[in-house]
């Protein structure tokens, strides 16, 4: 039978369910986007089951899967932007469950933790930057991820207490496999365990190992990921730790900044030391060195830092990627972020304004969030605002172009893909376009 005894159960805070909805009903009528051409419109291999299950041992099958279902459901992009929505709608309630097992001050009352876990829903659910997660459809591979993570985590977490422990285990250990099919940073999702106070953490870590093994194993011989051991990095190690340090600070920013989301940033690769990379380095060893040594009296906060940067690891460290921060990349990292913003606030305010923060940031969120589902109805629309962001990205404003090009707005194609190449003149995208315009124009 079991010795611990599960966290007291609350019932769901159906208004902030309600309120997710309603932020992202504007959301549903959204088109395609960018890379959803490629992964799903143009991409014959998720248009029916068949045909997926022909190609099942490739990148992400469980997240293929769902394209093709969609796709075949015949409802088109709002087919998808409702699964998205969904998923999303799933995440929040499974945070809300898995949130009664966060770390918190000792000498909280329940009134105090109730509060700390709905603004850490609240921003979860409403934060406008989840809109590249779920408004964009080819987000939904972190939000899917997300779905078997938080899942995972849960029924690890709920296991000891029930009179069957190894049923639930045995489900957390597929959820975290349909994790890892969804997207492969999902193998650091178990290790997320060893971060929450409970028993038995030695046997759990020998049962992660085992799983972060065998997982691991399946991605490099079924599905093809052996082929990371034999392609050239894009840049090499040093450049890649100082240009993620300082695109870890530029997303932390994001969070901060709900107007100026940005789905395709300007970052630099950084080749040498900066007054400005040392700074984000102290800030970054500080921050670790306060939570190591307040550990004991502070769990929360070693518990909100260490999920944050253990999320960003397999993106943000060693492995090189063409883009060097996506603000999806925050959908589930951000989490640990918004308990530490959690517990400080309630620790700070009476619960008079704790309720009165928590209408305010409801109302802001859904605003924001509404906004920017708007950039996401047509391309034109993104990357419209996209360019206001980055103008100095020639990427963006070529992407711009050709949204203009297609819907037949010529004279402003011609000055967005002209202004790409003042940007970069070698960019061959751009040129390419401008040569099918005068083509078109013969």
């Amino acid at each position: 039978m079991a010795t611990t005894s599960l966290p007291a159960r609350e019932a769901w805070p159906a208004w902030l369910l309600a309120a997710t909805l309603l932020a992202y009903l504007n959301a549903l009528p959204a088109a395609f986007q960018f890379d959803d051409y490629n992964i799903i419109v143009d991409n014959p291999n998720v248009h029916s089951l068949a045909l997926w299950w022909q190609q099942v041992f490739t990148l992400r099958p469980l997240l293929k899967l769902g394209y093709a279902l969609n796709w075949s459901s015949g409802f088109g992009a709002f087919g998808f932007h409702a699964v998205n929505l969904l998923l999303h709608l799933a995440n929040v309630a499974l945070l809300w469950r898995l949130s009664a097992h966060f770390p918190r001050p000792a000498d909280w009352n329940q009134e105090q933790n109730r509060h700390a876990r709905l603004l850490l829903l609240l921003l979860f659910a409403l934060h406008p930057i989840q809109s590249e997660s779920v408004t964009y459809i080819s987000g939904r591979s972190m939000s899917q991820m997300a779905l078997f993570s938080l899942a995972g985590l849960w029924f690890w977490l709920e296991a000891a207490a029930r009179s069957r422990p190894w049923l639930w285990r045995g489900a957390a250990l597929f959820c975290f496999t349909a994790a890892v099919l969804s997207k492969e940073v999902a193998l650091v999702a178990p290790l997320l365990l060893l971060l929450f106070p409970r028993r038995n953490a030695r046997r759990d870590a020998l049962w992660l190992a085992g799983f972060l093994f065998g997982a691991t194993l399946l991605l490099f011989l079924a599905f093809g990921y052996q082929r990371l051991l034999t392609e050239p990095p894009a840049r090499d190690l040093g450049v890649n730790l100082a240009s993620e340090l300082n695109a870890v600070f530029y997303l932390l920013g994001q969070l901060l900044r709900p107007l100026a989301l940005n789905i395709d940033p300007d970052l630099p690769e950084l080749h040498g030391f900066s007054p400005l990379l040392g700074v984000q380095a102290a800030l970054l060893a500080g921050a670790l060195a306060l939570a190591w040594w307040r550990r004991a009296r502070w769990p929360w906060f070693i518990f909100g830092l260490a999920w944050f940067l253990l999320l960003l690891l397999p993106t943000h460290s060693l492995i090189p990627r063409l883009d060097l921060a996506s603000e999806r990349h925050l959908y589930l990292a951000a989490i640990g972020v918004y308990w530490l913003a959690a517990v400080a606030l309630t620790g700070l305010l009476s619960a008079r304004y704790r309720a009165a923060l928590l209408i305010l940031l409801a109302l802001a969120g859904m605003s924001f969030t509404a906004a920017r589902n708007v950039d996401y109805q047509n391309e034109i629309n993104l990357w419209q605002t996209t360019v206001k962001q980055s103008p100095g990205k020639a990427r963006a404003w070529n992407n711009l172009g050709y949204a203009y090009r297609l819907a037949g707005r010529l004279p402003e194609a011609r000055a967005a893909f002209n202004e790409a190449l003042r940007h970069d003149p070698g960019y061959r995208r751009a040129q390419a376009n401008l040569r099918e315009l005068d083509r078109g124009r013969k």
